[in-house]
């Protein structure tokens, strides 16, 4: 491994900033995947307070695919693929999930589908990096 590519949603993309073994390569911006809420393929209506697996990260747009109506109970899971898997389990009535991990599991998106606009950081090892000059950080 010579390179590690993460979306600066993740919630703990600080500790590849702050880790000396990595240094700061690129950074890019590139739609995600479509994101929806999905429920198994044949499944019934989902009940009215309906339980939903989600990564932390996107969880605000499961009101905007929702349009703010119903009550939903959120269960937090590592992954949008392990949140697709609950749904897929039935441990969960539904999953916001993308479109490649609907289809891994065959889900079946019940709302639109958005991408989310992501910025994306490109780390190296710190070996691997090229060269820079120190700086007392000021800009």
């Amino acid at each position: 491994m010579t390179h590690v590519v993460v979306a600066n949603a993740y919630k703990a993309v600080h500790e590849f900033y702050m880790d000396p073994g990595f240094q700061l390569a690129v950074v890019f911006v590139l739609d995600t995947p479509m994101y929806g809420i999905a429920k198994r393929r044949g499944a019934g209506a989902p009940p009215p307070s309906p339980t939903i697996a989600s990564h932390p990260s996107p969880v605000p747009i499961i009101g905007q695919l929702l349009n703010g109506s119903g009550a939903h109970v959120v269960m937090i899971a590592d992954s949008t693929r392990s949140a697709a898997l609950a749904a897929a389990e039935g441990r969960v009535d539904l999953a916001l999930t993308t479109a490649p991990a609907a289809q891994l599991y065959d889900l079946e998106f019940i709302t639109r589908t958005r991408c989310i606009r992501m910025v994306w950081s490109v780390f190296v090892l710190s070996d691997a990096a090229p060269a820079t000059t120190e700086s007392d950080g000021v800009a």
